[in-house]
């Protein structure tokens, strides 16, 4: 009896640093009610579109109000199909892309976008983003544009990605490639999985 309370109650400390650790987070939080992740797979993948959640996120800014660096987490088990009428053909395809093949979601049920460098283009409300996209465990490098407008105190992300699947593995077929091949071939990629970020940020 003593050591499932002792159990018990170390699970519910465990769970409590893990939401505080969450709060602590330095800079402005994620306003997961308010952003999403849409995605257009265009003529591959069998042409289809929807959107996935953030799990949780936060950025940081610099004393002048610019911002610098952050991380953001995607939960891969929302991801819905918004282009087929039928419900019950969408929540299909929708378990279909969580499966192995596509986004492995029970082994991986989070992408992580770790944002490194926030450049501002001259004096628009334009930015470079560098950093690196983690999805079913692999990692790489990414770079993209994003309009970045700040009111008081939330500030309003948009911006496109073009990614490749193929060096995440995304495939209707798994694929192995060794990292000689896979340097080969970066330059013949075709960024084929379009995404729009739309994030709320609040201080």
């Amino acid at each position: 009896m003593i050591n499932k309370v002792t159990t018990t109650l170390v699970l519910m400390m465990l769970f409590q640093t893990l939401a505080c650790t969450q709060q602590l987070q330095p800079g402005w939080q994620l306003d997961v009610q308010k952003s999403k992740v849409l995605w257009n797979t265009g003529k591959t993948m069998g042409g289809h579109y929807g959107y996935f959640l953030f799990q949780y996120g936060h950025l940081e800014y610099s004393a002048k109000g610019e911002p610098e660096r952050g991380t953001f987490y995607m939960d891969m088990n929302s991801i819905r199909t918004t282009d087929n009428p039928n419900e019950a053909e969408g929540k299909k395809k929708d378990a279909e892309l969580r499966e192995n093949d596509f986004f492995a979601s029970d082994q991986y049920p989070i992408a992580t976008m770790v944002v490194k460098k926030i450049t501002r283009i001259g004096s628009s409300t334009d930015y470079t983003v560098t950093g690196e996209l983690t999805i079913k465990g692999i990692t790489q490098p990414i770079e993209f544009r994003a309009t970045i407008i700040t009111k008081k105190n939330t500030s309003h992300i948009t911006a496109k990605v073009d990614i490749a699947r193929q060096l995440w593995n995304i495939h209707s077929k798994p694929q192995t490639f060794s990292t000689d091949f896979l340097s080969g071939i970066k330059e013949k990629l075709v960024p084929d999985i379009h995404v729009s970020l739309d994030i709320v940020m609040n201080q």
